[in-house]
């Protein structure tokens, strides 16, 4: 029900009238069957924490009633058996309304085992449910859960990549169980059982530094896969791990190497491993060149005929070599592993000049081509990648970064001459829209290619839609950078460097957590920065702006400007590097992840204190600025100090915060009068109080959004932004990285809607529709390319033309415009802040968010003079709903019936907290 003291009582009455019959009666067969709520739960194993196992679960069900207590129960085996010896934790009935991210406290489990879990839940009458049992198996630890030695060959640079093999008996007069294969391969691997690939990853595992760690994956192997004789099958790519030819030779950390245990289980209780040793035996491969920027060369002539069958004659064949040189730790994979997503087919073709064909997928993205071809034996077919077609309609490499790379994103493939072969690369990816062939001896057909979509396998959460083209075209934009930017790392872009810039991290994050479940993608990234910090060493250092540098002996824990990987562009400045403090505080916000708080407090509060001891007067002086505004970094209006100590505040006051959340008092305190100190600095020397800017659309954007700002200049600071877009830019933005996510968030807050959707809006020449109109752009640039003046054309073909750090703003589209927001009080959305903006200016829009809790729907129109609000609040938690004021004449309904509506002053007005449910509300201005 409503908690108001209005109309609560009536409101409760009011849901009953409106359940349907049908739901009636399933709710008393669900009784009877004592199974009011199903309870769907799962297990994050994570060994980078020291409580490396957590558990979250959603609740569906038709009783109101909300959970009271919880139980956790981890089985070594079935938990149907009911054998109490088989517990091997009980959390016991624990009274909380938690449902996320809630640790295993119990003994060590054994790596490689199979355990099952359960939660049971009790709501408010004190009925218990509870869920399936789930099975998880709990890591290996190196290296006393590993068998297996790390192996490697006779590594030639220029030679063809190793394929590996092992024979291996398995006992035919007892049933196998189960199989399971554990592998890790810094460089990327592909595996095989009996001539088939294992599992569905690719690019696997994700890039880590190296030199901490490195991930191993898990499969199950189909049983029914082993014959009596068999064949295990591995090939090995350089990867990350072996990356020497962009940047410098000083990126790669050694020659390719891996580890791998196979362990077959047989019904009667034994085991049998095979493990990677000297025993196995490697030959040069069919892959004769790859690498992870410049593409890969693959002769079919070399392929080894039947080289995974158990028949083979293996002559010529060498014995593996122990591996003196590899990662010395190793974790079990917990994000979601890289894969193939989606697939393209080209929308047309054309001729080149040089007698090879184009293909246009009509869609810049990021991963491969499948190649199907006939081609005569040694036949080469050339592939190239590019985003981009010149002006005179042929292919231009320039924005995927080949001045720096030294390198065309190429393919080669070099056929045997059957009837009909087929191949995509395996060690590699591009981004790119165009493809140019060449080498074929007919004119082709779109079969030749097929794009194969690749990015790390995280579940969408969100899904957005609106009455205006423009806002809608800039969400598709997002979304398929984003896609185009998530292999393993927030990359910057997924050609030109592919790094974890932090600041891009920082930009992109909440965007990023609205369209995808990235609770775990991002958490990988910050134990990156974490990693990349470590240790004390000498690093590039920049000073008051990018070109301001020196060396300097970076201390240790503090992050590097990439993470991970051996290119670190240097030491973190203010306003990259407040990742680290950022981006634990968005995990436990939005995904109730305390735990990421308890590990990354001490970095968080390293960078902090780092940053302060750096301060004049209360101000960072050093940085980068707002990054990539239109035109480029030649005239950023937004100076660097401003942008640091707003960044620092920003630090400062989520340190205050998490240190309430982590009941730390002292900490509270301190962070508490240094940010108010802090804000005192920032205004005294920014603030223009006569004219009531801070000099730029990014400043006061900024300054707003973070809390900067003395409330009897708010509404001015905001009207600054509006009057330099009138009177300095073409009634248009000049923000980059920094300003573009806050400035449309801060004009709706301050009273400043028409002008918001006036920016988002606008047609033509500096506006955003310029981007696909004029420019056809299919993702967000590194500048977004919002105005048609011939001198910024070489400009823009310069830089990426697939950039996810422009892409702040669509984290709005469902915090502002649906209006979806976490609360602070209740993190994790077991509260939701529901308050949509630009309801008057649009006709509808609507949103769902999957969260912790089960999916938010907010769906709003205007509709005869009525404003209609459809709202779907996830079981066990609340919203408090904010209704936008129209004026005193307005009737309410909810599901129907009349309710008073006490219109406040303000923009908006809270009817009261809303538990779980779906109720439509109408507002309806009255005539006079």
């Amino acid at each position: 029900m409503i908690k108001t003291n209005d109309y609560g009582l009536k409101f409760s009455l009011i849901l009953m009238k409106f359940i349907p019959p049908i739901l009636i009666l399933l709710f008393f067969t669900n009784c009877a069957q004592n199974n009011i709520h199903k309870v769907h739960h799962s297990v994050n194993i994570n060994q980078l924490y020291t409580s490396y196992l957590n558990f979250d679960w959603q609740i569906e069900g038709l009783k109101k009633n909300k959970q009271s207590a919880y139980q956790i129960i981890v089985y070594a085996q079935n938990p149907n058996t009911k054998n109490t010896a088989n517990v091997i934790w009980d959390s016991g009935k624990t009274e909380s309304k938690q449902q996320a991210s809630i640790p295993y406290s119990g003994p060590r489990l054994k790596g490689g085992s199979t355990y099952l879990s359960e939660v049971l839940i009790w709501d408010e009458s004190n009925t218990v449910s509870k869920s399936e049992p789930q099975p998880f198996i709990a890591p290996l630890k190196y290296p006393e859960d590993w068998k297996a030695n790390w192996i490697t060959y006779d590594y030639v640079p220029e030679a063809a990549l190793p394929i590996f093999r092992k024979s291996f008996e398995i006992n035919p007069s007892t049933p196998i169980d189960f199989a399971r294969l554990h592998i890790a391969a810094p460089g990327f691997y592909e595996a095989y059982i009996n001539g088939k690939k294992i599992g569905k990853n690719v690019l696997d595992p994700a890039q880590t530094n190296y030199d901490d760690y490195v991930f191993y994956s898990t499969y199950d192997i189909p049983v029914e896969q082993f014959t009596p004789s068999n064949v295990m099958g591995v090939m090995l790519g350089n990867g990350w791990y072996n990356q020497n030819l962009v940047w410098s030779k000083a990126m790669a950390y050694g020659q390719p190497v891996f580890i791998a245990q196979l362990e077959v289980h047989y019904t009667n209780g034994q085991k049998e491993i095979i493990e990677t040793n000297s025993s196995w035996k490697w030959h040069e491969g069919p892959i004769t060149f790859t690498n992870i920027y410049a593409g890969e060369h693959y002769d079919a002539r070399a392929e080894v005929e039947n080289w995974l069958s158990p028949n083979l004659d293996a002559t010529g064949w060498i014995n593996a070599k122990p591996s003196k040189n590899h990662p010395t730790k190793i974790i079990k994979q917990f994000a979601q592993p890289i894969k193939v997503m989606d697939s393209i087919v080209p929308k047309k073709i054309k001729s080149s000049e040089n007698g090879s064909y184009i293909f246009d997928f009509g869609q810049n993205f990021t991963g491969w081509v499948k190649l199907q071809v006939t081609a005569n034996k040694g036949q080469e077919i050339t592939m190239r990648f590019s985003e981009e077609l010149d002006k005179k309609g042929q292919m231009d490499f320039r924005s995927t970064g080949v001045k720096a790379t030294k390198n065309i994103q190429t393919e080669k493939y070099t056929a045997k001459g059957t009837e009909m072969e087929t191949w995509e690369p395996r060690f590699t990816y591009h981004g790119f829209r165009y493809v140019e062939v060449s080498g074929l001896n007919k004119q082709p057909s779109k079969d030749l290619l097929t794009g194969m979509v690749v990015y790390s396998s995280m579940n969408e959460t969100g899904q957005f839609h609106s009455s205006e083209p423009n806002i809608n075209k800039l969400h598709e934009l997002t979304n398929w950078t984003l896609k185009s930017n998530l292999q393993g790392i927030p990359t910057d872009c997924p050609h030109r460097e592919k790094c974890g810039w932090t600041g891009d991290a920082h930009a992109l994050a909440k965007t990023l957590i609205y369209n995808f479940d990235a609770q775990k993608f991002l958490t990988k990234y910050i134990f990156d920065m974490r990693s990349s910090g470590r240790k004390a060493q000498r690093e590039l250092y920049f000073g008051r702006n990018f070109h301001d540098r020196s060396i300097i002996t970076k201390p240790k824990g503090i992050t590097t400007m990439i993470a991970p990987g051996r290119r670190t562009s240097g030491v973190a400045s203010p306003d990259w590097g407040t990742a680290i403090v950022q981006l634990p505080w968005y995990l436990y916000l939005h995904y109730a992840d305390k735990a990421a708080l308890k590990a990354f407090y001490p970095d968080m509060k390293t960078w902090v204190e780092y940053v302060h001891a750096k301060n004049e007067n209360g101000i960072i002086p050093h940085g980068l600025g707002d990054w990539c505004p239109p035109g480029g970094n030649v005239n950023i209006d937004c100076p660097v100090p401003i942008s640091s100590s707003a960044f620092h505040i920003l630090d400062v006051s989520i340190m205050k915060k998490t240190a309430a959340a982590l009941g730390l008092i002292d900490d509270e305190k301190h962070y508490s009068e240094m940010e108010k100190n802090l804000i005192l600095s920032f205004n005294q020397t920014f603030l223009n109080k006569e004219s009531v800017t801070y000099g730029s659309q990014t400043a006061n954007s900024l300054a707003l959004d973070i809390g900067i700002v003395p409330e009897q200049y708010q509404t001015g600071v905001a009207k600054a932004i509006v009057d330099e877009s009138h009177n300095k830019f073409n009634g248009f933005l000049n923000t980059g990285i920094f300003g573009i996510s806050r400035i449309f968030k801060v004009l709706c807050e301050n009273g400043f809607e028409d002008e918001a959707y006036r920016l988002l809006s606008k047609k033509g020449n500096h506006s955003f529709e310029t981007m696909w109109q004029h420019y056809d752009a299919t993702t967000l640039w590194e500048i977004l390319p919002t105005s048609t003046d011939d001198e910024l054309y070489d400009v823009l073909m310069l830089r990426s033309h697939n950039h996810p750090m422009q892409g702040g703003f669509d984290a709005w589209f469902y915090s502002g415009i649906a209006g979806i927001n976490p609360s602070e009080e209740q993190p994790g959305f077991e509260k939701i802040i529901l308050k949509p903006y630009l309801t008057k200016q649009l006709q509808y829009a609507e949103a769902s968010y999957n969260t912790k809790y089960g999916t938010i729907e907010s769906k709003w129109k205007n509709e005869n003079d009525t404003f209609i609000w459809e709202i779907q609040i996830p079981k066990n938690s609340s919203a408090e709903v904010f209704l936008p004021t129209y004026g005193k004449n307005v009737s309410l309904l909810i599901n129907g019936e009349s309710v008073n509506l006490n219109v406040s002053k303000s923009m908006f007005s809270s009817i009261g907290t809303f538990e779980d449910g779906h109720y439509i509300i109408e507002m309806t201005q009255k005539k006079n």
